[in-house]
């Protein structure tokens, strides 16, 4: 998509972060938190951004359009020698930037970080239900590994969710 710039969180996005999480959690069930159960401050939010910096391993990416955040993208990695060449990805988009590219952007860039890193796997739970998000996974490349049943409880309800995963192959 034209016009969206990818790039990393900065401790000085702390609040405007932190309010783009709140939003996006708002306007979908497809996510973690509701946005009333989202409760790092943007101080704290800061002190991860400079965490995740210092990693090497991790990364915290943001959509925008015209100076606005409306996308983002996490890969946390580990430290651990044995889970050093994985990470786990979370993504959120703007409801109103659905099917605009900025998802495909995010995730461009952390596929095409990922190697870099000595990261050779990326993978995500996605829910059941997101069949938006699936598609745009599996056209990346990314395939389903497993379920995981009534892994959440939304509105009382219960929801299965997928493992899915991009390996890049030696």
């Amino acid at each position: 998509m034209s016009g969206v710039v990818i790039r990393d969180a900065l401790p000085q996005d702390s609040a405007a972060s932190v309010a783009l999480r709140k939003a996006i959690f708002g306007e979908t069930n497809f996510l973690l938190y509701a946005p009333d159960e989202y409760l790092t401050t943007p101080d704290e939010f800061s002190a991860q951004l400079e965490r995740i910096a210092a990693s090497g391993c991790s990364r915290s990416l943001l959509a925008e359009i015209d100076g606005v955040q409306v996308g983002l993208l996490g890969a946390v990695g580990s430290s651990i020698p044995r889970l050093r060449h994985a990470a786990g990805v979370y993504i959120g988009v703007l409801q109103s930037y659905w099917g605009r590219g900025v998802g495909r952007a995010l995730l461009a860039e952390a596929l095409t970080w990922a190697p870099t890193a000595g990261i050779s796997r990326l993978e995500l739970f996605v829910m059941k239900d997101n069949v938006r998000a699936i598609a745009l996974y599996e056209r990346l490349g990314f395939r389903v590994e497993g379920a995981r049943r009534r892994a959440y409880i939304i509105n009382g309800q219960p929801v299965d969710d997928l493992l899915m995963a991009y390996v890049y192959e030696a």
